[in-house]
């Protein structure tokens, strides 16, 4: 799994972490967002993130 940091506390995402996506696909933690929060697109787990969508997943590796 990617290692993801909050752009507010620069804290590694945890799996069971609940986060909020803005409109410009950051993740935040919900306790440390501070925007307006008609600009929150999604809310959920990290994990859920990494499982929904695809800009979250590692890229595969090239033999």
């Amino acid at each position: 799994m990617l290692k993801i940091h909050c752009p507010k506390c620069r804290e590694v995402f945890q799996k069971s972490d609940f986060v909020l996506l803005d409109f410009v696909n950051t993740i935040t933690h919900a306790s440390c967002y501070t925007g307006n929060d008609q600009l929150i697109h999604d809310q959920g787990t990290f994990n859920e993130f990494v499982e929904k969508y695809p800009f979250f997943q590692e890229p595969e590796q090239l033999d």
